[in-house]
């Protein structure tokens, strides 16, 4: 077992659905290096996003707490820089900590931890995306999701999404160039995260000829109409424009191979990540996670995207992949990208050596925030990735406070039943053990009312969800003041612009001495 603090690296996608893996059953898609990764592995196969949509997801899980408690409520809602991150919190322990790629960070503070970050953000870091709870359901937003994704999915010969995502590949492995370069002992922490499989489908002509003859499946659960379906459901579905009638079958099965085919493509990206740290003899101290901000419905229920407490949307890919310091192994009690910021800081403290006695992860509850729900902030995996388990069940919170609702839409996942609590919608139970689809609504059965209400004083425990809706709200308007306020004018922008480094990575000055420094030598 290596004896030097683990290295981590975190690769993430943007919209992968856990049920879009291999690793995760789908025997369609074609994901080998993931798949590789859980092989060798720790699956966790009931991970879910805290909040389906990218930029609260992303805050709460850089931070350990959940997106109401941060006031991270949608995609442009300002990430405040006093709040601690993982990047933060390993930083100060002499991690050298690098993000390439996307976090989706609004507000001026593009780092948030970070001592350097080697892209721009493929999108926008201001205000322009914020919902208006008082619109009526068919009354959109220009930056709405429509249906044009799912009818003009196929194959392109360039998009920006790949563009991007190109980039953030060449300057993760660049940047691991760098570190076996470097003389120091600092262990680093590099976040790479990508675009893909993220709306437009929109496949290369390589990944999309994979799935020449493959029989792509149409969805488990068929389109619902409108009218059958829940209240959030179909708010959804009139603001994205989905729910006139179902798409064709040959339409649903374009979209669904475009989307597999980007998976594919992430995928590919990978590989070569992990190929690289081989080739530098990184691998071994390494610890790697591999995970999602949310998943993508794609088409389950009429639904696409995201922004849906069902499987689909919620439940995320989480694996975690370390040679020499952690077994493989599947995990199946419940956890949440929440769960990433106390794992991470066990981990360079020690937690995964034998016998290691470990502290609490500092959270922002002990800063005396109020959030006094227990079941919101994360703790730590590390017992889970040795081989142990948690007492009682795992638990998860899912918050949406976005576009799409008027009041907080709340879901509560206990072991293996869910709880969905929306004021004005009435409650959705499942249990996801018998029925995975989210199919049969337990809500009302007498037989389960005891427990729907014992999880309903769980998840309610502690929130005020007039006072939250009111904050949400409140927040909203504020928002709408000042984009409309800086729209007038010279815009500054907040969106990162890399460092130019080329002085000090190219030849200038001494030839021998810049050829000399970029030698990295096969084997490391």
């Amino acid at each position: 077992m290596p004896d030097q603090t683990p290295n981590i690296v975190v690769i993430q996608a943007d919209q992968l659905a856990a049920a879009a893996l291999g690793a995760y059953g789908n025997d369609i898609v074609r994901t080998p290096h993931i798949d590789a990764l859980a092989e060798s592995g720790v699956v966790f196969g009931r991970a879910y996003s805290n909040s389906p949509l990218c930029a609260p997801s992303r805050a709460s899980m850089m931070t350990g707490e959940l997106p109401s408690t941060i006031e991270a409520y949608d995609n442009a809602a300002e990430f405040a820089s006093s709040i601690p991150t993982f990047a933060h919190h390993l930083r100060a322990r002499g991690y050298r900590t690098t993000l390439a790629g996307r976090m989706h960070f609004i507000g001026p503070d593009q780092l948030h931890g970070f001592e350097e970050r080697l892209t721009t953000d493929v999108y926008p870091a201001d205000l322009e995306m914020v919902p208006d709870w008082s619109l009526d359901d068919d009354q959109r937003l220009p930056w709405y999701h429509d249906a044009g994704s799912v009818h003009t999915a196929g194959v392109a010969a360039a998009t920006l999404q790949r563009d991007y995502d190109e980039e953030v590949l060449f300057r993760t492995l660049r940047h691991l160039n760098d570190v076996a370069r470097g003389t120091g002992d600092d262990p680093f922490l590099l976040v790479s995260s990508f675009i893909h499989p993220h709306d437009p489908y929109e496949a290369t002509v390589e990944h999309w000829a994979r799935y020449d003859g493959a029989e792509i499946p149409l969805p488990a659960v068929p389109w619902i109409d409108p009218s059958e379906a829940d209240p959030h459901s179909r708010r959804l579905m009139a603001m994205s424009e989905l729910g006139d009638a179902a798409p064709s079958d040959e339409t649903i099965r374009r979209a669904r191979r475009a989307y597999y085919a980007s998976v594919s493509y992430f995928d590919d990206h990978v590989g070569r990540i992990v190929a690289k740290l081989d080739e530098l003899g990184l691998r071994e101290n390494t610890v790697i996670v591999l995970t999602s901000d949310h998943g993508d419905m794609l088409g389950e229920r009429g639904l696409w995207y995201k922004m849906t407490p069902f499987e689909g949307s919620a439940r995320v890919p989480l694996i975690v992949n370390a040679p020499g310091l952690v077994d493989p192994g599947r995990v199946s009690q419940t956890v949440s990208l929440v769960d990433l910021l106390p794992t991470l800081v066990d981990v360079a403290d020690g937690g995964l050596e034998e016998g290691a006695e470990r502290a609490p992860v500092p959270t922002l509850r002990e800063a005396a925030i109020d959030a006094p729900n227990p079941f919101g902030a994360g703790r730590s995996l590390v017992d889970l990735l040795l081989g142990g388990t948690w007492p009682g069940p795992g638990r998860a919170v899912i918050e949406y406070l976005a576009e799409g609702v008027r009041a907080p839409h709340l879901t509560y996942v206990r072991g293996n039943f869910k709880l969905v609590h929306c004021p004005g919608d009435p409650d959705l139970l499942f249990d996801l053990d018998l029925d995975l689809h989210e199919l049969t609504d337990l809500s009302s059965d007498p037989a389960h009312a005891a427990l729907a209400a014992e999880l309903r004083a769980e998840l309610l425990q502690g929130r005020d969800l007039d006072d939250l809706s009111n904050r949400v709200i409140a927040s909203q308007r504020r928002r709408r003041l000042v984009r409309e306020a800086l729209d007038h004018g010279e815009p500054t922008p907040w969106d990162h612009v890399p460092m130019d480094r080329g002085s000090q990575t190219y030849v200038r000055g001494d030839f021998w001495t810049a050829i000399n420094r970029g030698r990295l030598r096969a084997g490391g």
